[in-house]
């Protein structure tokens, strides 16, 4: 439920239920009102229990996952395929990343006993530069469409990108409204959607995604919108699931290439383009991509792909709905005789 107890709140815990029950325990448990270590790592092992680091989980990710939100999504998925009759190929997810040109580095070969190992990175904080990406359920992906973070985009500027790219330029280098206008054009490019051919895209929520221009293109060539549930893309997004992450690892694997051939020479990022294309045809792959679209229950369409297990961190905010109910009855106006 991501509320995972550390090791020394379960060693209270364990002393706490000895005394509750009445059980013996050691004097040094009593002295300093904890468990013994020697028991914990016993107790560890009977149970085939490990001690884990666990990754941070921002609280509105958690708890927007739940059962009700997901239910709401698969009912509008099912509502426009019902509709429409979208086939695999025609069934877009679209999503952003940055790459930055400080990477992580990868494992390197070094002796044994070596207490710190290094290797070269272009400087201690990177600039960022975003790539666009859509993939479709059949496996297939567009041509990335990056956003460098400059006022005016020139097109020297995607040397050494996969074939077909596009690009265009952001004061930040994050994706904006006016940028994603000119994505989905480069995706209507290369989709070739229309009226007469739809396609289904699915998108999260962010703001940049959603202004009167990008509505009206979509409308007018085909594109029907749908996006997930606030905070839920890292489950149920294609991208997210399968994708993303091969495409990170890469990455990271090219830069560290690039800073070997190139030494004490920093990264900029007019070179991120040319690691770009070394990486994204190696994770971009279709077995990746219809993967990302399996898991999520996308396609193939299946609305009971998540078991309840991944609802558990939901249930530490979950409400009773007669509760919830009674009070807005409460606060409602007297002329108002029932609520449908």
């Amino acid at each position: 439920m991501h509320y995972g107890l550390i090791v020394s709140e379960s060693r209270k815990l364990a002393f706490q239920f000895a005394v509750a029950n009445k059980i013996s325990v050691p004097e040094s448990w009593n002295s300093n009102e904890i468990a013994g270590y020697e028991w914990f790592r016993a107790f560890v092992n009977r149970h085939k229990l490990s001690i884990r680091t666990p990754e941070p989980t921002n609280s509105a990710r958690s708890t927007s996952f739940n059962r009700a939100n997901v239910t709401c999504f698969f009912d509008n998925l099912e509502a426009v395929m019902k509709k429409f009759k979208f086939s695999a190929a025609n069934i877009y997810n679209v999503d952003v990343s940055g790459l930055t040109t400080v990477h992580k580095p990868v494992k390197v070969v070094a002796a044994k006993g070596s207490k710190q190992v290094g290797q070269m990175t272009s400087g201690e904080r990177g600039t960022l530069v975003t790539i666009c990406a859509a993939v479709n359920a059949i496996g297939n992906a567009l041509p990335p469409f990056l956003v460098f973070p400059r006022v005016n985009f020139q097109h020297h500027m995607l040397k050494g990108a996969p074939t077909d790219s596009a690009g265009a330029a952001s004061g930040s280098g994050w994706m904006t409204s006016e940028t994603f206008v000119l994505f989905l054009k480069h995706l209507i490019k290369f989709a070739k959607c229309s009226i007469s051919t739809p396609v289904l895209l699915i998108m999260d929520n962010h703001d940049s995604h959603i202004s009167v221009e990008s509505l009206n293109l979509a409308k007018e060539n085909g594109i029907t919108l749908l996006t997930f549930p606030p905070h839920c893309s890292h489950k149920l997004q294609p991208l997210d699931r399968s994708v993303y992450g091969p495409l990170k690892r890469h990455y990271n694997t090219a830069c560290d290439s690039w800073m070997m051939r190139n030494p004490g020479q920093p990264m900029k990022i007019y070179d991120i383009s040319e690691v770009l294309g070394i990486a994204f045809p190696l994770a971009f792959t279709p077995a990746n991509i219809t993967s990302g679209f399996r898991v999520s229950g996308i396609f193939p369409f299946n609305r009971d792909i998540f078991p309840d297990s991944e609802f558990l961190s939901s249930f530490v905010t979950d409400r009773n709905p007669e509760v919830q109910n009674e009070q807005v009855t409460a606060r409602a106006p007297s002329n108002i005789s029932s609520i449908r």
